[in-house]
């Protein structure tokens, strides 16, 4: 997935939580997402519900995984068919990630002893679609949506019992639909660099329990910055890891073009607030 798609999912997103943030931790008390009978128009209020309604590993510091890449399922999206032995010497590729909240992450490759055309653009595209991952899954998946309840310059009600939040300012201008339960199910931005809507999509705990929250299973992501536009589908699913639920199946790519389909296996994790 490009750069550059990422940047500015990144840019919608610093609006209201900045690019990254330090490793916090989630309060142990509040109102839950079905305790809400009618959302509040007090800003503190509404963002305690909003935070409260879905699940975000905010005291995750960081993350090790193995990756694997489902390149049969990208070049069948791609219409090619590749030598067989390059399959799977790629198939055979050997990824790993260490992904740290707030700084830069590392992936590194072991690939096999067969000789391999254009390893080095094969090396510099995963790290630019692995880092992409990162840049949206830290503030949009794993971290606070509002630093401050001050964030928040409007509560709108709407007729079916949801609400818009109207937030940011200095040129950047987002305005949040959260449904009956509080979660964040529309968001669209208007900037003078960009404009951008983002549809996250939730699914509840596989196995619920009281207290367990839903999670984001997807994200409809359309931007357009000048007259260029962008249509964006991410998908996952879930696997714990200690005491957090990480993506564990993703599938990642451009509408109407292709999806990298990656999975993470192996995974470990630190939190607190320091990391290796």
């Amino acid at each position: 997935m490009p750069r550059k798609s990422v940047l500015s999912l990144l840019l919608l997103t610093a609006t209201i939580s900045g690019a990254q943030q330090a490793a916090t931790t989630t309060p142990k008390s509040g109102p839950t997402a079905s305790s809400v009978d009618a959302l509040p128009r007090d800003p503190a209020k509404m963002a305690v519900l909003i935070d409260a309604s879905y699940y975000r590993p905010e005291e995750l510091s960081s993350v090790d995984c193995d990756i694997s890449m489902d390149w049969a399922a990208l070049f069948t999206a791609m219409k090619q068919t590749p030598p067989p032995d390059r399959l799977v010497a790629l198939q055979a590729l050997k990824i790993h990630s260490h992904a740290v909240r707030g700084r830069e992450d590392q992936i590194t490759f072991d690939w096999p002893d067969a000789e391999i055309a254009g390893k080095d653009q094969i090396e510099g595209g995963l790290k630019q679609t692995l880092s992409g991952y990162y840049q949206m899954y830290w503030p949009l998946l794993a971290s606070s949506l509002f630093k401050d309840a001050q964030d928040l310059n409007k509560i709108e009600p709407l007729p079916d019992g949801s609400a818009n939040v109207y937030v940011g300012g200095d040129g950047n201008h987002l305005i949040i639909t959260v449904d009956q339960k509080a979660r964040p199910v529309h968001w669209v931005l208007d900037s003078a660099a960009m404009k951008g809507i983002i549809d996250p999509e939730f699914s509840p705990s596989p196995n619920p329990k009281p207290g367990d929250l839903s999670r984001i299973s997807g994200l409809r992501v359309v931007e357009n910055i000048g007259s260029s536009s962008m249509n964006v589908k991410v998908d996952m699913d879930y696997q714990l890891v200690d005491k957090f639920y990480l993506p564990r199946n993703v599938s990642f790519g451009i509408v109407g073009a292709y999806a990298l389909k990656m999975e993470f296996t192996s995974c470990t994790e630190t939190h607190g607030s320091a990391a290796p």
